[in-house]
């Protein structure tokens, strides 16, 4: 009888020696808390500038263009060299002038003139793109933006993507969120997770002791390559212990 106890607790402390100690079987938990913010992001305002082909275009003719808040707004106006004439009287506004010949040029050489004449200024505000006739303008500062005017002038003139300042949209808890738990510190993917109460708290139970890391994912547009980005918190669990991590705070766009 003796010989096979002994035998038994043998092959019981070797089945448990090979186990892994973290994991479901216990008698501990985990709990926290998910919070953060639901943000609107800023983006910058895109205008395009159509020069169609018989343009008409004629001197003192102008468009204008604006940038985010208080910043400098501007006019845009066209000197026709065959019959030069003064800018056009436009008040608290940048005057920049696109030379041109109104018996010669054509729908792209004005376009050219146009992105000429922006690329002078376009330093820290505006990108300038010219595709043949067609120049895409982009703000260099995010935010909102009165939109671009073809003013008097025979340019097509669109705003295809609007300018917008940050905004908060939500802040506080995060009811049916996903959080994750890795049982160890061995390796990074997740062996459990659960979805928030309607009041952003979360519990995993029946927990053995040993190390667990605890997460949640945060958005980050400006990373291309981790859109998502895990939030750790990690922690030591003891036998038959409840263990409060507090609160993992996270945004979402």
């Amino acid at each position: 009888m003796i010989k096979y106890f002994f035998i038994f607790s043998i092959i019981a402390t070797t089945l448990l020696s090979c186990s892994k100690e973290e994991g479901e079987g216990g008698r501990s938990s985990i709990s926290g808390i998910i919070e953060g913010s639901v943000i609107s992001v800023s983006r910058a305002e895109t205008t395009i500038v159509t020069v169609v082909p018989g343009h008409e275009i004629k001197g003192k003719d102008f468009f204008l263009l604006n940038t985010p808040g208080s910043a400098d707004n501007y006019v845009i106006w066209f000197r026709d060299l065959d019959n030069v004439t003064g800018a056009p009287t436009i008040t608290n506004r940048i005057a920049i002038r696109v030379d041109y010949n109104k018996s010669s040029s054509s729908n792209i050489s004005v376009a050219i003139s146009i992105e000429t004449a922006l690329n002078a200024i376009a330093g820290t505000t505006f990108t300038i793109i010219r595709n043949n006739d067609i120049i895409t303008i982009t703000n260099n500062t995010n935010g909102d933006v009165i939109d671009a005017d073809n003013g008097i002038s025979k340019l097509v003139v669109d705003v295809t993507i609007q300018g917008k300042n940050q905004i908060t949209l939500q802040n506080g808890t995060f009811a049916n969120e996903d959080v994750f738990i890795i049982y160890g510190d061995e390796d990074e993917i997740f062996d459990d997770k659960i979805k928030t109460n309607y009041d952003g708290t979360f519990k995993f139970n029946n927990l053995r002791k040993g190390t667990y890391k605890v997460f949640a994912y945060s958005e980050d547009e400006s990373s291309t390559s981790e859109p998502l980005t895990p939030i750790f918190i990690e922690t030591e669990v003891g036998g038959n212990e409840t263990i409060d991590i507090g609160t993992i705070i996270i945004e979402k766009k």
